[in-house]
């Protein structure tokens, strides 16, 4: 810990010097470049495109988004729409552009207005009311949350969604805990300028992990203030959070600090958290944007673990009390991250580099008696992205993207059997290794028609393992798998209000050195093929969108949970459809108030495998309704907030469907006011009303003819609030012009 905090200093020191040293200087406005020809056909210069553009409304809304990103006003209501559209200001399906709701898919983005007014307790509270998705509070501390897409289970803590924050992967591949574990605890919710979801793996710019969808998360550059905050509530939870931004001078800080304290609903369930992120922004001569990011967070806690079911509901324990007061664990972690971008929206060039490190342990009784894991891990990569915009002669846009992406990831990797955290017994994981993706993607969106766009891709990822098993050496060989993932779309609009698409992409997930690859050496990476097709409507006031998904799967790979070992059941095929609709009662200027509800139907069975019909953990549905509003009240007060109640369908615990959880419901809101001088007040609340053992239920027993005594819970609480208050106060001198847009 004190390592980490000397360079928490350092980090925050160096970037808060290089920001006061330049804060006099003017910032450089951002301009474009021009565009670039696409070989070997003929095409038209952006000018003459865009008289052609005119008339097919190609790229009118690609220039509007970028007015909207500088204009004072932000259309977030209609942002997070299950579509990603806004007002007009967002390009659609049909239109060619780089932006991801131009996907013939179903998309959701999610800007930083709209996530201020969601209650948000962890960042699983992000995703929660978004169409599609199931999320899952395990309560055993500062571990990965239970996320999943398209009847993927939530018991393997999101690993079957691809995940980046400013185009850095957040998935661990060959992670003890999971293969591919996310954690997004380092998130923190203040710095995020947008989210972007695409449900199925149909974004060419993703691979490893991309079978349930991709999540995609940009952070701020810079706001013209700076804040303080303070909150708690119930289970002895408190969090102090300050930002320091400023839109002037040649560079732009966004640095944020916060410190996390919860006892949690369980005994031994505490968390203590510190986060500190550390950006910078400027702008070169040439336009093009640089950012460079420091980030340090670590946090200690404790796991309450899993109850038995039947001893619950028998009276015979607690729901409270903690299988064995000695699990839990640590995390710590430090990133450098530099972005680079040039160029107009439609001719962007775009590239990062990252270093990061982190090192874990985590100790653990799932019956079988307690174990570390333990993790050292370091990831270096990269990557880079062109797009070209133009038109074949004068009559066919047309756009092309290639890019490429280099990631290597240097793990020990250490599990051995424990009494009380000492270590009891000989090690039964002992690997060191380096495994390295390196990977080359293109995409090609051609518009021959008005009314009629076509959307094509692939990917080549390239996987390449270097192994030392030291319990069996020798026993685990080198591999090197290289993986193809086609994708193709069409998107047709016959008139303005109306969207029609379907798509069919292939995903993939690697091998997990430790989990999957040690005892059988001859498995290969784990490839799903997708197909999807729906509509969207789309009205001043109104929008509605329906899409029908099938996905197949040539080798289910299950684990219960973390650390256990992983079953392989043979092939899977999942169907479903989402639904999603918003209708916007009240949009202006400054007041919005919107009603929203999506409901995503699952089905997802075991394919000849009788008596085995069903994947395990996965829900029947998730549903939700509810309110976002912001409105002026008095002398310029604002009254902002969320309500929504999710419900949630029947899980099969086992393989024949003999076990179940029970559909269950939860209940979330919050209630913001804010003054003109700074000051907003907010409470929040989360209250199951019914059940509270389905959310998180594991079988420990046979996947296929398990007793009910085999089934493991951990108990949500039945009320939680949260209250705070934060001050914000202005960083942008009165004789400039403020920029109130969050970058």
């Amino acid at each position: 810990m004190r390592r980490i905090s000397w360079r928490l200093a350092l980090a925050g020191i160096a970037l808060s010097g290089a920001a006061a040293e330049d804060s006099v200087h003017a910032q450089t406005a951002p301009g474009g470049s021009a565009a670039s020809p696409l070989p070997p056909v003929t095409v038209t210069a952006p000018e003459a495109a865009a008289r052609r553009a005119r008339r097919a409304e190609p790229s009118s809304r690609a220039s509007a988004t970028r007015r909207a990103q500088r204009s004072p006003v932000t259309q977030s209501a209609a942002l997070q729409s299950g579509a990603g559209l806004s007002s007009g200001a967002t390009p659609g399906r049909g239109e060619v552009s780089s932006a991801v709701t131009a996907l013939p898919a179903a998309v959701t983005v999610m800007d930083a207005p709209a996530i201020s007014r969601l209650a948000v307790s962890t960042y699983g509270d992000l995703f929660r009311s978004l169409p599609g998705f199931n999320v899952s509070n395990y309560g055993q501390g500062g571990i990965g949350y239970g996320l999943s897409l398209r009847g993927y289970t939530d018991a393997e803590h999101g690993r079957d969604i691809a995940y980046s924050i400013d185009g850095v992967p957040l998935n661990e591949v060959s992670s003890l805990h999971t293969p591919n574990y996310a954690d997004l605890n380092v998130l923190l919710p203040e710095t995020v300028k947008s989210i972007e979801i695409v449900r199925g793996p149909f974004s060419v710019e993703y691979g490893d992990s991309n079978m349930g969808g991709s999540v995609n998360i940009t952070t701020k550059q810079a706001e013209p203030f700076a804040s303080v905050g303070v909150s708690g509530g119930t289970q002895g939870t408190a969090r102090g959070v300050a930002t320091y931004s400023t839109t002037q001078g040649a560079w732009l800080p966004y640095l944020a600090f916060e410190g996390y304290h919860t006892d949690g609903y369980r005994d031994n369930s505490f968390i203590n958290r510190y986060n500190s992120f550390n950006k910078v922004t400027t702008t070169l001569p040439d336009g093009a944007t640089v950012s460079f990011r420091a980030q340090a967070y670590g946090t200690e806690y404790g796991s309450p673990g899993y109850a038995s079911r039947d001893a619950i509901t028998a009276g015979a324990i607690s729901e409270r009390s903690a299988t064995n007061p000695t699990d839990g664990g640590n995390k710590q972690l430090e990133n450098f991250v530099t972005n680079y971008s040039s160029g107009a929206l439609d001719q962007e060039l775009k590239g990062t580099l990252f270093v990061s490190h982190q090192f874990s342990n985590r100790f653990a009784d799932f019956g079988g008696g307690q174990r570390v894991q333990h993790e050292d891990r370091t990831m270096v990569g990269g990557r880079v992205s062109k797009v070209w915009s133009g038109a074949i002669g004068d009559d066919i846009p047309v756009q092309v993207l290639l890019g490429s992406n280099w990631r290597t990831d240097v793990i020990e990797a250490f599990q051995a059997p424990t009494v009380g955290r000492a270590v009891s017994a000989p090690a039964v994981v002992n690997v060191g290794l380096t495994q390295t993706n390196v990977a080359g993607f293109g995409q090609v969106q051609i518009k021959p028609l008005p009314w009629l766009k076509f959307t094509a891709g692939s990917r080549y990822d390239q996987f390449i393992y270097d192994i030392n098993d030291r319990i069996t050496p020798g026993g685990t060989p080198n591999i090197s798998n290289g993986i193809a993932s086609p994708k193709v779309g069409v998107a047709i609009t016959p008139v303005k209000w109306l969207e029609l698409f379907a798509n069919y992409g292939q995903g993939f997930r690697s091998i997990d050195v430790p989990a999957e690859l040690i005892g059988n050496p001859g498995i290969q990476p784990f490839k799903i093929v997708s197909r999807e097709g729906g509509f969207q409507l789309t009205f001043d006031r109104f929008r509605f969108l329906a899409s029908y998904w099938t996905t197949d799967s040539a080798n289910e790979a299950f684990q219960a949970d973390a650390g256990l070992p992983v079953t392989f059941l043979g092939k899977a095929q999942r169907n479903g459809y989402d639904v999603d609709a918003r209708w916007f009662v009240v949009q202006d200027p400054v007041n919005s108030v919107s009603l929203f509800a999506n409901y995503g139907g699952v089905s997802a069975r075991l394919v000849d495998a009788a008596p085995s019909y069903f994947v395990p953990n996965v829900p029947s549905y998730v549903a939700n309704v509810g309110i976002d509003f912001n409105v002026a009240t008095v002398n310029a007060q604002m009254l902002s907030g969320s309500a929504y109640v999710t419900f949630v369908g029947r899980k099969n615990l086992t393989q024949d469907g003999l076990i179940t959880t029970s559909p269950y419901s939860r209940v979330t809101g919050k209630l913001a006011y804010s003054w003109p001088e700074g000051w907003t007040a907010f409470t929040q609340a989360t209250w199951y009303p019914g059940d509270r053992l389905s959310e998180i239920a594991i079988n420990f027993g046979n996947p296929v003819n398990a007793s009910s005594a085999d089934i493991f819970v951990s108990a949500q609480p039945t009320l939680a609030v949260l209250a705070g208050l934060t001050y914000r106060f202005p960083t942008v001198m009165a004789a400039a012009a403020p920029k109130l847009v969050t970058k």
